[in-house]
């Protein structure tokens, strides 16, 4: 039976499930000690340090968060907070297993951990690794895409808001495709459920302008108004 439990590891609180991870080490939060281990994997650029690793059949993905803009240089990965619902780490994994039982398209989450000190902490997290995925940015760099799949995709975003979850940051980094074309969104930092409708057309509006600084950055870029049109038919398909 899965059961969601806390433990507490020196100064390290650590959330898991039982069913994904029956017992739990620090290492598991650790590239270093994977890396040492022979277990790494891949890793992967963007904020926040992530790792690849094998644990038993599975591959597992471990991000170390890491803050952004100009508070960064005086605190890189350092996070105000004492309240341990409070902390990143753990709303993300709460948010993403809330999604998996609405069997939306996200990482499955295994772990979360808060390593306190004084006021400050340092989070991680573990999810299940979407094996032969690629994310849209790097798809779009390298090729076109059909119709069919920008329908698709505007399909998979429509999911999630007609759930009211709100991704904060929904880029083309953030969305991935498999090797059958099936669509996932990752990256759940600073997210969360939101009421109403007025926030969904701003989403997609910071969607597009995410295509669009991709496109000015680099020479080619797959992205056009014909394939942002054909994602809007496919978000307003799925009324």
């Amino acid at each position: 039976m899965n059961e969601i439990r806390t433990e507490k590891i020196g100064n390290r609180w650590v959330l898991y499930s039982s069913e994904l991870l029956p017992e739990i080490s620090e290492d598991y939060f650790s590239c270093a000690s994977m890396e040492e281990k022979g277990l790494i994997t891949g890793r992967a650029d963007g904020r926040g340090e992530t790792c690849f690793y094998r644990s038993g059949e599975k591959i597992l993905a471990l991000r170390h968060y890491l803050r952004g803009g100009l508070i960064a240089k005086l605190l890189t990965d350092h996070y105000f907070g004492l309240r341990l619902k409070s902390t990143r780490a753990w709303r993300e994994w709460h948010l993403l297993y809330d999604m998996v039982e609405m069997s939306l398209p996200v990482p499955v989450p295994v772990a979360a951990s808060v390593v306190k000190k004084g006021l400050f902490y340092q989070a991680d997290l573990v999810t299940e690794f979407i094996e032969s995925s690629r994310t849209l940015a790097d798809i779009l760099d390298s090729h076109q895409l059909e119709a069919s799949v920008w329908a698709e995709i505007g399909q998979c975003i429509r999911k999630f808001h007609d759930q009211s979850v709100f991704h904060s940051d929904l880029n083309a980094k953030n969305i991935l495709l498999d090797e059958n074309q099936a669509i996932y969104l990752i990256d759940f930092d600073q997210c969360g459920f939101r009421a109403g409708d007025a926030w969904k057309q701003d989403n997609l509006s910071r969607l597009k302008r995410s295509f669009e600084k991709f496109k000015t950055k680099q020479e080619k870029f797959y992205f056009d108004e014909v394939c942002w049109s054909n994602l809007v038919a496919g978000y307003n398909k799925a009324l």
